[in-house]
């Protein structure tokens, strides 16, 4: 199963990377994702943001870095670290493909389904998701995002 996880994620980063960025990047060079990049992040407090509340946690810390993003600023690749904590989320705002390196997560869907995610599992975040996020523990991720369209944008 893990070697079909890897593969996911080998064809998502090249998907993603040539699909979504595809001439917008002025960096034309392989850039490397290392999750070793994760041990020089630092850790602060999360916070709430109009998409995200810490509806519990005991001093929740997090930290991520961005390797790659595209010259319109629309395509990221990065990283995430952070401590055990929950997360009411509204109106997700961006699309994300997640991989997760270390730790679990619980995630709940408005519809009161929950599936545990952890090392090795992929998935797909949507744009507008409303839920539960729940990190058991520290966890570790790679995470790609796209924000799409804005409403505004679309209308012009």
């Amino acid at each position: 199963m893990k070697d079909i996880s890897s593969l996911l994620f080998t064809a998502a980063i090249f998907f993603c990377s040539t699909a979504l960025a595809g001439d917008t990047m002025t960096n034309k060079n392989i850039v490397q994702v290392d999750p070793e990049q994760l041990e020089t992040v630092e850790l602060s407090a999360v916070t709430d943001y109009p998409f995200m509340k810490v509806i519990s946690g005991d001093n929740p810390v997090a930290g991520g870095l961005t390797s790659f993003h595209s010259s319109d600023g629309k395509f990221e690749v990065g990283f995430y670290h952070g401590s055990e904590v929950t997360l009411q989320i509204n109106n997700w705002p961006v699309d994300e493909f997640m991989y997760f390196l270390e730790g679990q997560v619980e995630i709940t869907n408005e519809d009161g389904s929950s599936k545990i995610y952890g090392p090795g599992d992929a998935l797909v975040m949507p744009k507008g998701f409303n839920g539960t996020w729940r990190q058991l523990g520290p966890i570790k991720k790679i995470n790609i995002s796209y924000p799409g369209n804005d409403v505004s944008e679309e209308q012009e």
